[in-house]
C-alpha cells in the first residue's frame, strides 16, 4: 500500500512537469548606467546620466505577464556635461530635487515581442506628475545557472518622454521636448 501510494506521487510530480522558475533580481548605478539625450534639433543636443539608482526586475518565464521592473531613481545624482548644466537641471524649473529627490518607473505591463526582447509599459513618476512611458528591452547574455550575487543577464532598455508632461517647459522653444532614455544593466541574483 505506501509503496502504491509513492508511485502514485512520483508520476504526479514527473506529470506536473518542472517547475517554473520565477527570478528576483537586482539591477542599478552598480551594475549598469540609466542616460540621457535632450533635444531633437540638430542644433542642439545635449546628453546626460543618473548616478545613484536601483531596482528589481522579477522574471516569471511561464507567464511573462506576471514579471515586474521597479525603479527608483535619485535625481540629484543627475550629472550632466558641466557643472553649470548639472545645477541648472537640479534646480525649480527642471528637476526641483529639493522638492522631488527621486523618479520612479513601475511596470504595469510587460509582453514578450521576441525571442530575447520585450515591451515594458509603466509609469514614470516626477515631479509629482505620473505618465505613461514605454520601454523597449533587449535581453542579452542569459545565465540561468548564475549562483547568487551573480550576473543573471544583461537588460537594455530605450524609451521616450515629454518633459512638457512633468512641467519641465523653460527652454523647449531652444532645446525641444522629447528625451530619449537609455538603460543598460547587468541584472544579478
Amino acid at each position: 500500500m505506501r509503496s502504491s501510494r509513492l508511485l502514485v506521487l512520483l508520476l504526479a510530480l514527473l506529470l506536473a512537469g518542472p517547475a517554473a522558475a520565477v527570478e528576483n533580481l537586482k539591477i542599478g548605478a552598480r551594475y549598469g548606467t540609466i542616460d540621457f539625450a535632450i533635444g531633437n534639433s540638430k542644433v542642439f543636443r545635449t546628453t546626460g546620466s543618473f548616478t545613484d539608482w536601483a531596482g528589481s526586475v522579477k522574471v516569471d518565464d511561464a507567464d511573462v505577464l506576471q514579471s515586474r521592473v521597479d525603479v527608483v531613481v535619485n535625481t540629484t545624482s543627475i550629472q550632466m556635461l558641466d557643472v553649470q548644466q548639472t545645477n541648472m537641471l537640479k534646480d525649480g524649473d527642471f528637476f526641483d530635487v529639493g522638492r522631488f529627490p527621486q523618479m520612479t518607473f513601475h511596470s504595469t505591463r510587460i509582453e514578450r515581442t521576441g525571442e530575447n526582447t520585450l515591451r515594458v509599459d509603466g509609469n514614470v513618476t516626477l515631479r509629482g506628475v505620473t505618465r505613461p512611458m514605454t520601454l523597449a528591452v533587449t535581453v542579452s547574455d542569459r545565465r540561468p545557472d548564475a549562483p547568487p550575487g551573480k550576473r543573471y543577464a544583461r537588460f537594455k532598455a530605450v524609451g521616450i518622454i515629454k518633459r512638457s508632461d512633468f512641467g519641465m517647459t523653460k527652454y523647449i522653444d531652444m532645446v525641444g521636448d522629447t528625451v530619449e532614455l537609455s538603460i543598460a544593466t547587468d541584472a544579478r541574483r
